[in-house]
């Protein structure tokens, strides 16, 4: 199958900081899946998206080629059968081995299109036990939850009045997660005067790998007493053991991010933490987001279902998901400007989850970009 690319830029309504850094904008790849008589049948078409996973070396360019080279070894019939969808992601990784963001867009793309072809919405057709038994996967386990029904909305690194007048702009909203991991004293400071500018909105603390052990230890204590409720990836990855032992002594329930990549880190992390961030960026879409829930859901893990700064294509597509969830952080759309697609940007800040109405993702096909454009910024 054919598959058309955009390049776009997604300018971020703030400076977007965490513990490794602080940016402005950012680049994503969206992508069309071009089944063949699809141009006069837009419900053949699929749309995905590659919003790369720059601390994993990525980069939206070098997804192109790959996604292309994927999506040419698909056959149309692919799009009848879930199982053979699910099973194609063993081929991809083989092609992209080192770029899990191309894979998501073309699988994504997958779904996109087998939905759009039943006239179905995703998250309707994957709330389907018999659909997820049909694609080799065990639909009640997956099932077994009341789904995840609000965001969270991120608090970034940044200086201390700029993040407390941001808390303070979001303090309606139920839950906020900030972000931490720059020194001990400055963590400190921020996590109060979030806690102290939003007193109603629940806190969740996510510091991307940034503190030591002491570091940690010596912050839980006022974590504790601020009410914050989770705890992200507070050590660098690599280190489960160390991440273990923490969990072991932590009042706050640890999660783990970039620790839990794919379903045999989630098998790997059983008894370690109280659960895992799944997104579709780092473990390689949609399919192996689902084998990543089953095997959380198998080991007793909790679920977050987390994105990276990307257009409404992949919001929509981690949205399609949240009913397997336990819980959502899904806000990019309220932390970038333009978002080129439909219906883009949003500047209210609202805890709804960005789905969406309409057969598959519910983004209309025909509104990829021209190559290079990025499009007309669109505010809901």
């Amino acid at each position: 199958m054919d598959l058309r690319t955009a390049l776009v830029t997604l300018r971020l309504r703030h400076p977007f900081g965490l513990s490794r850094g602080t940016v402005s904008e950012l680049p994503s790849l969206l992508v069309r899946l071009e089944p063949p008589g699809s141009p006069d049948g837009p419900e053949r078409r699929g749309l995905g998206e590659a919003a790369p996973v720059r601390y994993l070396g990525q980069s939206a360019p070098a997804a192109a080629p790959l996604a292309v080279a994927i999506a040419a070894e698909l056959e149309p019939a692919i799009l009848s059968d879930p199982r053979a969808i699910t099973a194609a992601s063993g081929r991809m990784r083989e092609l992209a081995p080192a770029h899990s963001a191309a894979r998501c867009a073309v699988d994504t793309a997958l779904w996109d299109a087998a939905a759009r072809a039943r006239d179905l919405p995703l998250a309707d057709w994957l709330a389907d036990p018999d659909v997820l038994d049909r694609a080799g996967l065990d639909g009640h386990v997956l099932l077994a939850t009341s789904g995840a029904a609000v965001t969270s909305y991120t608090i970034a690194l940044d200086e201390l009045p700029a993040m407390a007048a941001r808390a303070a702009a979001a303090a309606q909203l139920p839950v906020l997660k900030i972000k931490l991991g720059r020194a001990r004293e400055f963590d400190r400071a921020a996590v109060r005067a979030v806690a102290a500018a939003a007193p109603r909105a629940r806190l969740r603390v996510d510091a991307n790998g940034g503190w030591t052990p002491e570091d940690a230890r010596a912050l839980l204590p006022l974590l504790v007493d601020l009410g914050v409720e989770q705890l992200e990836q507070p050590l660098p990855a690599g280190r489960p053991d160390l991440l273990a032992a923490l969990a072991r002594d932590s009042p706050i329930p640890i999660y783990a991010d970039e620790d839990a990549q794919g379903p045999d880190d989630v098998i790997a992390l059983a008894g370690a933490v109280a659960g895992v961030n799944v997104k579709l960026m780092k473990c390689g879409g949609i399919s192996p987001a689902l084998a990543m829930i089953a095997a959380a859901r198998r080991e007793g893990l909790r679920v977050l279902l987390g994105c990276m700064i990307e257009s409404r294509v992949g919001l929509a597509a981690a949205s399609a998901l949240s009913r397997l969830a336990d819980e959502a952080d899904l806000d990019a759309h309220m932390l970038t400007l333009d978002d080129p697609m439909p219906p883009g940007s949003q500047d209210r800040l609202a805890p709804e989850l960005p789905r969406p109405r309409g057969p598959g993702l519910g983004v209309p096909p025909g509104a990829l970009p021209a190559e290079g454009d990025h499009g007309p910024a669109r505010v809901a």
